[in-house]
């Protein structure tokens, strides 16, 4: 899933690679358009207007933006947003430093730690994803179900994923001179024709794409053996939010974003509808697999946190001192003040 700024083991986070795809993919990373935010009545009298930079193609990795401009989410906090899409080799962090666009959707803040260790001035305001997805992904008939049962196993990786994957067993106990690295790429195929007892994939994907062929899977989250960070992190630059004016419509768009997405988690074959039949019917997606993703991505989005009473993309303490720990074991150093719920209250 390889996407923008990728750090050596990290790989993109696409969470539906899967099918037929790779033209239409293709050609919506090279000759990607601007899509309005003209939801349910909106005028031309709007007094604001913000763009937002995604890092994939349309899907429902960001129903939510994509239900907030169809329902007219944000034209009822006065704004009309322009959604940026992206694709292979689509940059999110140049376009917010830069101050091309307002907002950017990272699916990973190493790439925005990154850029801020490098000097730039970004701070991400939102947890689009409290519980990462990256999982172990075996046979639902011959399930791995703890770190430990990973060993004298044979493991199909990626080889963006081999240095999460090692830093994870290290740190859960795995002898890791008793697993058989194959490489893969993320076609789950490997698993499938059982050529691998186990594969490294994020659980709204590959399983996914597997069930739809009729092969049932067992997943182990990461996130659930002390190796968890939040994921599609919205960011802005210092500049918008030392701007009132900036600031307030980024206010707006999370706010916005947060009633999208709490509609497209009440109603998961209605988000995968705004999906298909405004934004992804050119791309080759099929609204069984983007309802299948949403239901698989929903308790990912949701977290532990977020039922708590802060709502959607809230960022608790414990949610930012796992992303530095689990952050800092891969090498990626951060610090708190990248961080800010301001723009949640």
């Amino acid at each position: 899933m390889t996407r923008t700024s990728v750090r050596p083991g990290m790989g993109r986070r696409s969470f539906l690679r899967i099918g037929g795809r790779g033209a239409a993919v293709v050609a919506a990373g090279s000759a990607v358009t601007w899509l309005s935010g003209c939801g349910s009545g909106e005028t031309a009298a709007s007094p604001s207007r913000l763009s937002v930079k995604l890092a994939w193609i349309p899907n429902v990795e960001y129903a939510g933006v994509f239900v907030g401009v169809n329902d007219g989410f944000y034209t009822k906090q006065g704004l009309t947003v322009d959604v940026l899409p992206g694709g292979p080799n689509s940059a999110v962090v140049p376009m917010v430093t830069t101050n091309r666009v307002n907002v950017g959707v990272e699916a990973i803040p190493e790439n925005v730690a990154t850029a801020v260790a490098r000097g730039s001035k970004l701070r991400i305001v939102g947890a689009g994803l409290q519980k990462s997805p990256e999982c172990w992904i075996s046979l639902a008939d011959k399930p791995v179900k703890s770190p430990k049962e990973i060993e004298g196993k044979k493991l199909g990786i990626t080889l963006a994923g081999k240095n999460t994957a090692l830093v994870f067993m290290k740190r859960n106990g795995v002898d890791v001179s008793k697993v058989t690295l194959v490489p893969i790429q993320f076609d789950p195929a490997p698993l499938a024709a059982r050529e691998v007892d186990a594969i490294w994939g994020f659980a709204s994907n590959q399983p996914v794409s597997l069930a739809l062929r009729g092969v049932e899977t067992h997943v182990m989250p990461l996130a659930d053996y002390g190796f968890n960070r939040m994921q599609s992190v919205f960011f802005v630059s210092q500049q918008t939010l030392d701007d009132p004016a900036a600031r307030e419509n980024a206010r707006k768009f999370m706010a916005g974003s947060r009633q999208g997405w709490e509609a497209a988690l009440r109603d998961h074959k209605h988000g995968a509808d705004v999906i298909i039949k405004k934004y992804g019917a050119d791309l080759g997606l099929k609204l069984d697999e983007q309802i299948k993703s949403l239901d698989a991505i929903a308790p990912y989005v949701t977290g532990d946190d977020a039922a708590g009473g802060k709502g959607l993309f809230w960022m608790s303490d414990a949610l930012i001192q796992e992303t530095i720990t689990s952050l800092s074991s891969i090498g990626i150093k951060l610090d708190a003040s990248l961080f800010t719920n301001e723009l949640l209250g």
